[in-house]
Order: C-alpha cells, then sequence, then structure tokens
C-alpha cells in the first residue's frame, strides 16, 4: 500500500507539473505575488526579475509572454547593476575561471576582431564582474550559447549591460521568436548546444554486437522523468538489457532513482551508472541498440544528438519541449507517446536496424557543419558592419564541453588566452593539455 501511494503520488505530481492548466495558474501565481511586493535596492529589483522571468517560463500564450517581458524590462530599467550582490543569484561569479567556454579566433587588429564562445549563463555572467565589457565588446564577437529559456535574469541582466551585439545560440525552436523581446542586440543564430558533437568521439559497433538494447542517459533530476520508464518497463520483454547513466542533480541521487524503480518492481531490470567520462559515455552509447529521452521540458538535450553519432535511433516524447526534437525524423528515431510507450520502444529496439542516424547525422548536424553555418553568420555581420574578414574561425566541438576541434589550432589560439586573462581578469576555457 505504501508502495503504491508513492507511486502515484510521484505520477500525480508529474502529472500536475506538465498540465496545460496547471502551467497557467503558476504563471499568473508567479505574477501577481511580484505585484504584492515593493522593489527598492538592488536585490529586490532583481528578485522581482527573476519571479516575472519564471512567470514568462510557465506561460504559454504568445500575448502573455510578450506582456510579461514588457514588465521585466520595466523592472530592468529600476536596476542599478553596479550595486547588485551577484552571489546571491550566481554563487560562482567570484571566480575568473570561465571553463566551459572557447575562443575560436584571435583579436586581429581593430579591424577585425577575435570570436569567443561562452557556454551557458552561469558561465558568461562573470564577464560582469571581471574586465571592462566595452574593451572587450570592441575586440572580440562574443557568442552564447544559453541553457534553456531565454526568461532568465543572467539572459536580461547581461545584454542590458553588454556594450555590443551579442551573437546567441538557441536552446529551443521557439527562441527564435522570443530572443529578440530580451534584448535588440541579439543577433540569433539558429544552432543548439546539440549542434556540435564530434562524429570522430564515436565508433559505433554492429547493431548485432551491442551489449544493450536501450540507454537513456539523463540526470536524476525529476524533470528527466525516470519513473516513465520504470513504469514502461513492467510492459516490455525481461529479456531486453537496458542502461541507465547519470548524476546527482538537485536533492536526488542514484539511490532516489533505485528507490523509484521499486516502486515499479523493476529495479533488477536495468544496469546503472553514475558519474560516468564522457569517453565511457560515448562508449556506452556506440554499445546500445536504441537511446531514449523522457523530459518534457528543457533545453537543447545533447544527448540526443550525441545518440545519432552512436548510430543509436531515439525516442522522445511527441509533445516535448526540447530543442534537439529537430533531429528526429524517419531516419533518426521517433515520437513516442507515454500511453503507449512500451509498445513504442519495444519496436525500436527490435527494428533498430532500420534506422541511420549516424549516416543523417554527420551530413546535418556534425560539429563541422554548424562551424560553417557560424562562420558564415559571423563573417556576414563583420563585413555589413565595416570589418575585415581574412581568417575564419576554428572548428568547435562539444565534447563535453565546448574546445577547438583540431590540436593545432588550440596551439595557435592558446596565447590568445593568456592576453585575455592579462587585459580582462578572466581564463577562457580549460587549462590546456
Amino acid at each position: 500500500m505504501v508502495v503504491t501511494l508513492k507511486r502515484c503520488a510521484r505520477e500525480t505530481e508529474d502529472w500536475l507539473r506538465y498540465h496545460p492548466k496547471v502551467r497557467d495558474l503558476l504563471s499568473l501565481c508567479q505574477s501577481w505575488g511580484d505585484w504584492l511586493r515593493t522593489a527598492r535596492d538592488p536585490q529586490e529589483v532583481a528578485r522581482s526579475i527573476v519571479r516575472r522571468c519564471a512567470a514568462a517560463r510557465w506561460a504559454r500564450a504568445a500575448a502573455a509572454i510578450h506582456a510579461l517581458q514588457q514588465n521585466i524590462h520595466e523592472r530592468l530599467a529600476e536596476l542599478d547593476q553596479r550595486r547588485l550582490d551577484w552571489t546571491e543569484f550566481a554563487p560562482e561569479i567570484k571566480d575568473g575561471r570561465i571553463p566551459k567556454a572557447a575562443i575560436l579566433k584571435p583579436y586581429l587588429g581593430s579591424s577585425e576582431k577575435g570570436v569567443v564562445f561562452i557556454s551557458f549563463e552561469n558561465q558568461w555572467v562573470k564577464l560582469l564582474r571581471h574586465g571592462d565589457l566595452h574593451d572587450f565588446a570592441a575586440r572580440y564577437d562574443l557568442v552564447l550559447a544559453p541553457s534553456g529559456s531565454p526568461h532568465n535574469l543572467t539572459n536580461y541582466v547581461f545584454a542590458a549591460a553588454y556594450p555590443g551585439t551579442l551573437f546567441t545560440l538557441i536552446s529551443n525552436g521557439s527562441d527564435v521568436a522570443a530572443l529578440p523581446g530580451v534584448s535588440d542586440k541579439f543577433v540569433v543564430v539558429p544552432l543548439f548546444a546539440s549542434s556540435w558533437v564530434n562524429p570522430a568521439r564515436f565508433t559505433p559497433k554492429p547493431k548485432s554486437e551491442r551489449v544493450f538494447d536501450l540507454i537513456m542517459v539523463a540526470n536524476f533530476a525529476k524533470f528527466k522523468r525516470h519513473h516513465v520508464l520504470f513504469r514502461a518497463l513492467r510492459l516490455m520483454p525481461r529479456a531486453f538489457r537496458i542502461l541507465l547513466i547519470g548524476q546527482n542533480q538537485d536533492t536526488r541521487n542514484a539511490a532516489s532513482v533505485e528507490e523509484e524503480a521499486r516502486w515499479y518492481g523493476v529495479h533488477e531490470r536495468f544496469t546503472l551508472r553514475v558519474n560516468q567520462t564522457y569517453a565511457e559515455v560515448t562508449q556506452a552509447l556506440c554499445d546500445s541498440r536504441a537511446s531514449v529521452i523522457l523530459s518534457r521540458r528543457e533545453g537543447s538535450c545533447v544527448v540526443v544528438a550525441e545518440s545519432m553519432f552512436a548510430d543509436a535511433p531515439v525516442a522522445v516524447l511527441e509533445n516535448a519541449e526540447l530543442g534537439s526534437r529537430a533531429f528526429i525524423n524517419e531516419q533518426t528515431g521517433m515520437f513516442v507517446r507515454e500511453a503507449e510507450l512500451a509498445t513504442q520502444l519495444t519496436e525500436l529496439i527490435q527494428h533498430a536496424d532500420r534506422f541511420a542516424p549516424r549516416q543523417w547525422a554527420e551530413a546535418n548536424i556534425s560539429c563541422w557543419k554548424s562551424s560553417e553555418r557560424l562562420n558564415a553568420i559571423l563573417k556576414e555581420h563583420a563585413l555589413a558592419s565595416g570589418q575585415t574578414w581574412t581568417r575564419d574561425i576554428a572548428p568547435m566541438q562539444w565534447c563535453p564541453d565546448p574546445q577547438p576541434v583540431r590540436v593545432e589550432d588550440r596551439a595557435w589560439l592558446a596565447p590568445e588566452r593568456d592576453v585575455i586573462a592579462e587585459r580582462f581578469g578572466v581564463t577562457i576555457g580549460p587549462e590546456p593539455e
């Protein structure tokens, strides 16, 4: 009885989290709650922006989102960013290291800027504390990769403070329309964080030699929805070999996932691996016939693309809001419905040989293709702005952090890292190998 109640509570919580009416109600509650508060000092103003951003993330109607964006900008105009204690919102801001970043082109002179790529808000917000933004913008084109929804404090404040053009990737297709409402400084680059996988990092095995039938690579947060897989496993063949790979997230760990599996009576039906290296994850993907993603809302979800380069077709929920759903087609995988998940996953596993995800991925979304697209956008903008363009960017890969693909490019760009560290007080990218 206790197990049944826990299982029902988990499923009810999950149902409420994504129900359209609940989302609308949560958006309204965030908005109303903010209007009842008076924002005076910078911390209070920033908290108000955080609440309004949360309301925008929950909202579904375009008109409601637009109205909330206007409200956010009203608060933004009241914020004295210079007096804001960022440690409340970005605890790592004091650290001048920006490891999840890459220099793609050095500064070549006043008529030809360099190019710096920085992933995710908790990384690029550090530029607000360290160095001279006007000097940085004069020397480099900055390419950002948002981690999820564009409606967050860092995105709005950073764009308002930055003195130049900002090139930004997207996390979901809807960001193309939403980002200009955040700031008119943004030049939207229609690429995802999942658009930079290097095919050379994956050596797929023949399907007949793969050890696992299905893999799920996902951290242990609730939004990854492991319980949905466990519910389906009860109706799937016991002979299937299932692999879960993940890491701790929020308050949840491997024990949390194993406990959920016991609620469904499938705790002995899978192998669980924790805190794997990138090389271990890529090897596991290449050793699995198919892959599944069960989150309803998140950013681009890089593992979708990684699965494809491992030549493992991917199952994604048909109503999922994640960027990499744009990669799902008849060659790469299938959209599935929760009500038929057991049947559809079984079909995907049994017919994995019929798909050709790697072939499609190499032709469309490899790090080489995406680097060409980014380079074309940067070059076109530079020339239109009266700049020169004599050298292209170094092709970039994401594995699991951004870095130039070619070793010779890393060596060529290394001196620029020292220049930026000395001039702006931040170190871009990990320590050289």
